[in-house]
């Protein structure tokens, strides 16, 4: 079946949104979402046990918008885990996936099924900006790559994960990880692992939340993460581990795209 018959026969898309203490970005999130051009979506927030009221704000949301549904983990489990959760409640043909945040442009959604419906692609992402806490613009932008495999992305990962859209047909062929940091790449890696490609769109259709102190903001941690992906997920020896571990920060440091 090709990705247009898929989309006509259940032209939802499910939104994947693990939460945890989100209240200080929620309310951005949510509202860049329920601006798509594209209606006919499901917002899944998956709340991972919030200290905060981060539940009960997005409850306020769902209260006036039927498109968003709220599920509660019953133990703090990461947002591998919620994510997890969260494509189980899915009932749409598409997913895509949303940090609490980050910030979609309005027309992404639209943009990216006609993308994947022209091309008969089944898993995409796109370009995606920088920006600081307080939504103001760090002049970076990051470029995905017009194709990438699992080789690619062993040494360095242009894959935003809230830019990504696949089909959930797609998804249903892995077991999303529920590692607690890295998740999402480690994802990446469960997709393309069989020969699939991910096919990227050269427009920037979301905006990525640069917070002090965040995973993503600490290098030291990220470089970690992988680690652990490579040695711990994939499984790869030492050697093998170490080396690509040395390819993912010559390309960081020196800039390779």
């Amino acid at each position: 079946m090709t990705i247009k018959e898929q989309v006509r026969e259940n032209p939802k898309i499910s939104i994947i949104l693990p939460m945890y203490n989100a209240m200080n970005t929620l309310k951005d999130t949510i509202e860049s979402v329920q601006a798509q051009t594209y209606c006919d979506w499901e917002l899944i927030i998956v709340d991972d046990c919030s200290k905060d009221e981060s539940k009960k704000f997005a409850g306020s949301f769902a209260s006036k918008d039927q498109r968003l549904k709220i599920f509660q983990m019953q133990k703090n489990g990461g947002p591998g885990a919620a994510t997890r959760l969260g494509f189980e409640k899915a009932t749409g043909g598409l997913v895509a996936f949303i940090d609490a945040d980050d910030m979609w442009s309005p027309d992404k959604l639209e943009k990216q099924i006609s993308f994947m419906v022209d091309n008969d692609y089944e898993f995409i992402c796109s370009d995606y900006c920088w920006v600081d806490e307080n939504g103001v613009s760090l002049n970076k932008v990051i470029k995905c790559k017009d194709i990438a495999s699992y080789k690619t992305i062993l040494r360095t990962c242009p894959i935003g994960s809230s830019t990504v859209v696949l089909t959930s047909a797609q998804l249903r062929k892995v077991s999303i990880p529920t590692i607690r940091k890295n998740n999402d790449y480690a994802l990446w890696l469960q997709l393309l692992r069989d020969g699939t490609k991910v096919y990227g769109m050269h427009e920037i259709l979301m905006k990525y939340r640069i917070i002090s102190g965040s995973n993503s903001f600490n290098k030291r941690k990220m470089i970690k993460y992988f680690w652990d992906v490579y040695r711990n997920y994939e499984g790869f020896s030492v050697l093998k581990s170490a080396a690509l571990l040395s390819q993912y920060i010559f390309i960081k440091a020196v800039g390779i795209k």
